[in-house]
C-alpha cells in the first residue's frame, strides 16, 4: 500500500507535466477561439488565394491529383501539398468552399502556435514559452496570415516542429526518434512551398557550427531520417520531374525558386521590407529591443543562441532575396515571439529606462493616433474610404468605437507594464486585450469585403446576363475569384482581334470589359452592345457589354435598344 508522502511526492514529480500539459491545452484553446470562429467567412477574392482552389477543384472534380491545372494550364510553380488538403477536405461537401480552403491554414496556426510553445518550453521554460507563443498568436502578420488562402502558415507550423524535433535531439537523450522528426517536418515544409521550406536548415548548422565547431555537423548526419525526408520529397518532385526535367529546372526550380531567392534587392527595398518585419510583429514591436537587448547579453546560453539564429537567418535570407512579399516574413516571429516572452519572464520584472521610455511612446503613441483618427473622422469622403477599400457607411464611427477602445486599452496596459516593469499585465493583458480587436477586425473587414470585392455577386450577374454560359472575358487583369465563384474558367480574350472573332460568332454576345481595355477598343467593334451593368470590383470598373434579357428573349439579332458605349 502507498504511503501518504509517497503520494504527495508523486504529485509534486508529475506536477511539471501537467503544468505543460495544462499550458499547451490553453495555447490550442485561445489560437482557436481566435483563428476558426472567422473561418468560412473569408471570400476569395485575391488570385493568389484562387489559384489554390481552383487546383483543388480541378483535382477534385478531374482526379488530377498530380496533374491539376489553373488557367489551362499544368501548375507546377508550388507542390501540391496545400491543394491536395483542400480537396481531402471538400469530398465531404462535394466541392471547394471557402470553409474548406481556409480550414487547413487555421488549424496549421493552431499548429504552428503549439509547436512554438513546445520549442520555447524546451529552450527557456513553461512560463516564458507560454508567454511567447501568446505574444506570436496575437501579432499581426501572424493573425492577418491565418486567415488567408495561402500556403505560407502550413510552411511555418513544420517549420517550427522541426526546430522544437531537433532541439530536443540534441539537449536530451531522446534516442533517435527527434531527428527522424526533424526531418519530417522539414520535408513537409519544402511540401508546402518549395525551397523557403528549408529555412530552418541554415538556422541548425550554423548553431552546431558555432556551438559545437565543425564536427558537430555530424550530428545532421542521420540515415533514417535522411531517407524519409528523400522520400516524403521524392513523392511529389517525382511527378513534376516525369513532366519535363528540363523545363521545370529552368522555369520552376530556377525563375520560380532559386532566382528567387538568391538575387539581391536595392537598400531602399531592404529598409522597406525591415519596415514591414517591424509592422508585423506589431503591437509587440515596441519591446522587442528590450528582448533583443537581453538575448544578446545572454549569447553564450545555447537556448538563447539557438532563438537568436532562428530569428536572425531567416530575416537575412528573406531580406535580402529578390522577393518583395510581407508573407515571406513569416518565418522570423516564432523566434521574434519567444525571445521577448522569455525577456518578460526573466527580466521583465527589472525596472529600466529604456522600459519606462517605451510605455511614455506606447501610450503617447496610440492617444495621438486615436486623436487623429476622431479629428479627420468626419472629413472622410467616400472616395477616400473607396481608395482605402472601405465601403461608405454612415455608422463606420460607431462601428469603430469598439477597437479604437481596446487599442486604447492597449496602449494603458503597455504603459503600466513597461513603466512599472509588470510583466504579467503587460504580455497576458495585450494578449487578451489584441485579441479582442483582431477577433472584432476580422468580422468587420470580413463585411467590407462582401461589399467592395464581391465575386460571388459578379458571378451571379454574370449568369443572370449570360445564363447560356455565353460570355467572354476581356481583361488582362487576374481575375481567378470569377472562375472559382462561376464554378468554371470563363473564357479569356486579350486582343482585339479576338474580340471581333467572339463578336462574329455569337448573335447575342456578352462581354466583361474593364475600363482600359475599353479605351482602346475601336468604336466598330462594340457599336451594336449597349452597357448592361457596371461593376465595381478589385479596384477597378468592370462593364457588362451585351444585350438586356428581354431583347436577348425576343430573338433580334442585334440589341433592339443597342446604342453606342459611352467612353
Amino acid at each position: 500500500m502507498t504511503s501518504t508522502p509517497d503520494r504527495a511526492e508523486a504529485a509534486t514529480a508529475e506536477s511539471p507535466t501537467a503544468r505543460r500539459r495544462d499550458s499547451a491545452l490553453l495555447i490550442v484553446v485561445f489560437t482557436s477561439l481566435l483563428v476558426l470562429p472567422p473561418v468560412g467567412h473569408h471570400l476569395i477574392v485575391k488570385s493568389d488565394e484562387a489559384r489554390f482552389v481552383l487546383l483543388a477543384r480541378d483535382m477534385l472534380q478531374r482526379g488530377a491529383w498530380l496533374t491539376a491545372s489553373v488557367e489551362g494550364q499544368q501548375y507546377r510553380n508550388k507542390p501540391p501539398l496545400f491543394p491536395w488538403i483542400i480537396a481531402s477536405l471538400s469530398k465531404f461537401r462535394g466541392d471547394v468552399t471557402e470553409g474548406t480552403a481556409q480550414l487547413p491554414v487555421a488549424v496549421a496556426a493552431v499548429g504552428a502556435a503549439l509547436a512554438t510553445f513546445l520549442l520555447g518550453d524546451r529552450l527557456f521554460g513553461r512560463r516564458a514559452s507560454l508567454w511567447g507563443t501568446l505574444i506570436l498568436v496575437t501579432s499581426v502578420s501572424f493573425f492577418i496570415h491565418s486567415q488567408q488562402v495561402l500556403p505560407d502558415m502550413l510552411v511555418l507550423a513544420f517549420s517550427v516542429a522541426s526546430l522544437y524535433a531537433f532541439w530536443r535531439a540534441v539537449s536530451e537523450p531522446a534516442g533517435a526518434l527527434p531527428m527522424v522528426g526533424f526531418y519530417t517536418a522539414l520535408a513537409f515544409a519544402v511540401f508546402a512551398k518549395g525551397p523557403v521550406g528549408l529555412l530552418p536548415l541554415p538556422v541548425v548548422i550554423i548553431w552546431l557550427w558555432w556551438h559545437r565547431g565543425s564536427r558537430g555537423l555530424l550530428a545532421l548526419w542521420h540515415p533514417a531520417g535522411i531517407a524519409v525526408f528523400a522520400v516524403i520529397t521524392l513523392a511529389w518532385l517525382g511527378p513534376f520531374l516525369a513532366s519535363g526535367s528540363q523545363t521545370f529546372g529552368e522555369s520552376v526550380v530556377w525563375d520560380d525558386w532559386l532566382a528567387w531567392y538568391l538575387a539581391l534587392p536595392a537598400p531602399r527595398r531592404i529598409a522597406a521590407f525591415l519596415l514591414d518585419a517591424l509592422i508585423g510583429f506589431l503591437p509587440w514591436t515596441l519591446v522587442l529591443p528590450l528582448a533583443l537587448g537581453h538575448a544578446m547579453r545572454s549569447r553564450r546560453d545555447p537556448a538563447a543562441r539557438f532563438a537568436l539564429l532562428a530569428f536572425t537567418v531567416p530575416l537575412i535570407v528573406i531580406v535580402l532575396s529578390r522577393a518583395r512579399l510581407v508573407r515571406y516574413l513569416l518565418p522570423i516571429y516564432p523566434a521574434a515571439a519567444l525571445l521577448t516572452g522569455w525577456w518578460a519572464d526573466a527580466a521583465g520584472a527589472r525596472n529600466t529606462r529604456l522600459g519606462r521610455a517605451l510605455g511614455w511612446t506606447s501610450i503617447i503613441g496610440v492617444t495621438v493616433s486615436a486623436a487623429l483618427v476622431l479629428a479627420f473622422l468626419p472629413f472622410v469622403t467616400p472616395a477616400i474610404l473607396g481608395l482605402a477599400g472601405i465601403p461608405s457607411d454612415p455608422a463606420l464611427g460607431w462601428k469603430l468605437v469598439p477597437s479604437t477602445t481596446c487599442v486604447l486599452a492597449l496602449g494603458v496596459v503597455f504603459f503600466v507594464g513597461l513603466r512599472n516593469a509588470r510583466p504579467r499585465l503587460l504580455v497576458l493583458g495585450g494578449a487578451a486585450l489584441t485579441a479582442v480587436v483582431f477577433g472584432y477586425g476580422a468580422w468587420i473587414t470580413n463585411g467590407w469585403t462582401e461589399q467592395v470585392e464581391d465575386f460571388r455577386a459578379l458571378a451571379r450577374t454574370l449568369q443572370r446576363q449570360a445564363p447560356d454560359g455565353n460570355i467572354t472575358v476581356f481583361t488582362a487583369a487576374k481575375l481567378l475569384p470569377l472562375d472559382f465563384y462561376a464554378g468554371h474558367e470563363v473564357p479569356r480574350i486579350l486582343t482585339a482581334e479576338e474580340l471581333r472573332k467572339y463578336l462574329a460568332g455569337n448573335p447575342r454576345p456578352t462581354v466583361l470589359i474593364d475600363e482600359q481595355d475599353l479605351k482602346v477598343i475601336p468604336n466598330e467593334l462594340i457599336e451594336d452592345l449597349r452597357v448592361v451593368e457596371t461593376l465595381r470590383i478589385h479596384e477597378q470598373s468592370l462593364f457588362l457589354l451585351g444585350c438586356a434579357a428581354s431583347e436577348r428573349a425576343g430573338g433580334s439579332p442585334r440589341c433592339a435598344s443597342a446604342r453606342p458605349v459611352e467612353r
